[in-house]
């Protein structure tokens, strides 16, 4: 019998093979995932001449997936704990699938808002599970481009949902974009189903799932080199008591650090949802067509690919302090940056300059998704195997918080202080997100 230390096996493991499929199944989830994040804000405008509203009246309906979401992170990242990472997000990618089709039918705000809720739920309980499967299954020194390559996932969706969008819109209308954003994740879910296995990792935690770790094991190595006869033990593991996985979030030394990446996923997601929600409808405010509002999501989602992929780089070299703590610094800069640019048109009664306009969208992409890559890499860090997913589902469930009093304080605040003035307030928020930085102490060291 021998005795194999399952971290061990996977720490050692190079980025091929099968770590390589689950880097690459979870990635398309997310990307689906932002695909259908983005889905509301850019029928929002159609929505508001359907409808007969006012854009600020979409902020219950924009709200509606962010609550869900926040209650799919909340609830589902602990039943990834208990019942697996896999099944919970085959059920999550089925669910926010279903929704996202169902929504194409309604003919009421009120029944949006419903269809959102419950696309929200599986858009939420998606993340934790996709993240710990993801982390558990790659060693250190991938770990961090991996998180990246999925964090990336969401402004890649949202950047091919707000392309799609440029054609579907004009000729399909916007129930074409519900129909496809609930269609790909029911192709996803197939081959996720098929190819996706269970984390070692978890299962090395539950006695009773010896002969399912041991198949992915083997599968692992590409040979028949374990059997059940085998010992497989966990040494990274932290005793964890049946029930209490979220006091143990916030119980001793873990209180700091939770607090801090906590604020750093509301303040953030805060800044990033204003942006997904808000920004076609505050561009075609100031006259430019829905093209030119669509090419301002385009532009942050491009960016927030080169951000996220450029920060894994730099926090695998030096760490994610410093690093993380600058593009929040640089984040600040930038909002500013777009309210003065519209607090000056708006002041001359001129033209907004749109180069200029777009450059700061695209810087602020840039920092934004590259500050949400080090805090999903951080929460996969931060916390043990028999709470990590609950541990970043309780992150990210706060960043859905943050989207969610997006929704509804950034609609009040544009109708009151307009443009500029919501800018400006972001830049305050973002101030809060350098606090979460600086809060942490137990960062993430270079790689060598």
């Amino acid at each position: 019998m021998k005795k194999i230390d399952v971290g061990l096996v996977l720490n050692s493991a190079n980025l091929r093979g099968l770590p390589l499929l689950v880097v690459s199944c979870t990635t398309l989830v997310l990307v689906l995932d932002g695909l259908d994040i983005q889905i509301i804000s850019l029928v929002a405008p159609l929505l508001t001449r359907e409808f007969h509203l006012a854009p600020a009246s979409l902020g219950p309906v924009l709200a509606a997936a962010l609550i869900g979401m926040a209650v799919g992170g909340f609830a589902l990242g602990g039943v990834g704990d208990v019942w697996g990472r896999r099944p919970t997000l085959l059920f999550s990618v089925a669910l926010f699938a279903t929704a996202t089709l169902l929504g194409a039918t309604v003919h009421s705000i009120a029944g949006l808002a419903v269809w959102r809720f419950l696309t929200g739920i599986g858009l939420g309980g998606a993340i934790p599970s996709a993240m710990a499967l993801l982390a558990e299954f790659t060693g250190p020194r991938w770990r961090t481009q991996g998180v990246a390559a999925a964090v990336i996932g969401v402004p890649v969706g949202g950047m091919s949902g707000a392309a799609m969008a440029t054609y579907v819109l004009p000729h399909l209308g916007w129930r074409a974009m519900f129909i496809i954003g609930g269609l790909l994740p029911i192709v996803a879910l197939v081959v996720v189903f098929y190819l996706l296995p269970e984390s070692p990792r978890y299962l090395a935690t539950q006695p009773n799932r010896l002969r399912a770790l041991v198949e992915i094991m083997n599968r692992l190595e590409g040979e028949e080199r374990y059997t059940t006869d085998d010992s497989f033990t966990l040494s990274e593991t932290t005793p964890v008591g049946r029930g209490t996985r979220i006091a143990t979030l916030i119980a001793g030394p873990l209180l700091r650090e939770t607090c801090g990446l906590w604020l750093i996923f509301l303040t953030n997601m805060f800044t990033i949802y204003t942006f997904f929600s808000w920004s076609p409808v505050i561009l075609s405010s100031f006259g430019l067509p829905l093209s030119v509002a669509v090419r301002g999501s385009i532009l942050f989602n491009l960016a927030g690919v080169i951000g996220g992929t450029l920060s894994a780089w730099v926090i695998s070299r030096s760490g994610s302090r410093w690093p993380t703590a600058l593009l929040a610094a640089a984040g600040i800069a930038t909002l500013w940056m777009i309210s003065h640019l519209l607090a000056s048109a708006a002041a001359a009664n001129a033209p907004l300059d749109v180069s200029a306009l777009m450059t700061a969208i695209a810087l602020t992409g840039f920092v934004m998704i590259g500050i949400q890559t080090a805090a999903y890499r951080l929460s996969t860090h931060l916390y043990p195997t028999q709470i990590r997913s609950s541990g970043v589902g309780w992150a990210a469930g706060f960043g859905r918080i943050g989207g969610i009093l997006s929704s509804l304080i950034a609609g009040w605040v544009l109708a009151t202080v307009h443009g500029a003035g919501l800018f400006a307030i972001l830049a305050g928020v973002v101030s809060l997100t350098l606090t979460g930085v600086l809060m942490i102490r137990r960062h993430l060291q270079p790689v060598h």
